[in-house]
């Protein structure tokens, strides 16, 4: 019992660990990388998800209202890149039956942030809405899935 107990702590250990480093370059800041590879429960490595996201999603905010559309394609990348990855890991370490409060209010900014950047479709330039369009879609992906984890559809 004991040695079974042992193999689930390490492959936690080695699944928490290679979490962060599944994440392309500039999609985590280094405080983020540490703070993910430092915690062992997906209910605050979710906090730090749903930090990376608003700051990542400030940043696709700013370049819209600035209209500095050459650098959304990379943003929404790295956004979408931030969520899949962010899925990944709470699709595996996730074990309670009850939804923890950060899944819930990751789940409540996804959706908002989704809904302001489907906003935000009326000033992007025509010949860029076919790639805003192919990145919220990935982004409304991940966020159903979230969805379908908290009332397990």
């Amino acid at each position: 019992m004991f040695i079974v107990e042992l193999l689930v702590a390490i492959l936690s250990l080695l699944l928490q660990a290679s979490s962060a480093s599944s994440f392309p370059d500039g999609v985590l800041t280094a405080t983020e990388k540490l703070k993910i590879e430092k915690e062992s429960k997906v209910e605050s490595r979710v906090k730090v998800y749903q930090a990376a996201s608003s700051r990542i999603h400030r940043t696709i905010q700013s370049a819209i209202s600035n209209s500095e559309f050459s650098t959304l394609p990379s943003n929404l990348e790295l956004w979408t890149a931030l969520l899949e990855g962010s899925l990944q890991d709470i699709e595996a370490n996730l074990t309670s039956k009850k939804k923890p409060r950060p899944l819930i209010n990751y789940e409540i900014h996804l959706r908002k942030a989704i809904a302001a950047t489907r906003k935000s479709r009326i000033v992007i330039p025509i010949d860029q809405l076919d790639i805003l369009d192919s990145y919220l879609a990935r982004a409304a992906t991940v966020h159903k899935k979230i969805v379908d984890m908290l009332f397990r559809r």
